[in-house]
């Protein structure tokens, strides 16, 4: 046990050194799309009023609440540091999208790595098999075995990949669930 507590906090003091290391450059300074609401932890996601949307990678824990908060954003190699007005703790984050949308592959349309939509079919809540037609024409079905009931009208989700699958997330549930393109 105590190995493994030495061997912990010799990882910790490494990852810290590591992160300090990194050369950050400014990227830019936005605000937050909408309210930040509840608990930020790894795979939280946050778009910013200029388009970019980011997943948080580090594991930390807070419980925020702020309305459309300010953020710095910084950058080294694929990583982003986000510095966000309110909050106690810098966020480590990938960004989702990027500024190329559509490429085509083989004749097909490719999807995007992050993309938003609304729902276009009747949309009661996730649920395994569902099957979720887009505005943009996609359809998508839900694979996860879980279930939220939310009745909601044209609701907007944000559809992403992380680690080569993907996932749905509507902006009323903190849960994003697996999905696979259908069409």
């Amino acid at each position: 046990m105590k190995a493994i507590i030495q061997i912990t906090t010799i990882l910790i003091l490494f990852t810290n050194s590591v992160f300090a290391q990194l050369d950050w450059e400014f990227y830019e300074e936005t605000n937050i799309s909408g309210t930040v609401s509840g608990s930020i932890k790894h795979g939280h996601i946050f778009k910013t009023v200029s388009g970019n949307i980011y997943e948080v990678t580090d594991y930390v824990y807070l419980y925020e609440y702020e309305y459309s908060p300010n953020v710095i954003v910084l950058k080294s190699g694929d990583m982003f540091k986000l510095i966000i007005d309110g909050f106690d703790e810098t966020l480590i984050c990938r960004k989702l999208n990027s500024s190329v949308e559509k490429k085509e592959v083989k004749g097909e349309l490719e999807t995007p790595k992050a993309f938003e939509a609304f729902i276009v079919n009747d949309f009661d809540g996730y649920e395994q098999g569902n099957i979720y037609v887009l505005s943009n024409g996609q359809i998508w079905e839900q694979t996860e075995p879980y279930i939220w009931i939310w009745i909601w009208v044209m609701p907007k989700v944000l559809i992403y990949e992380t680690n080569g699958i993907y996932k749905m997330k509507f902006d009323q549930i903190e849960h994003p669930v697996t999905v696979k393109r259908i069409k």
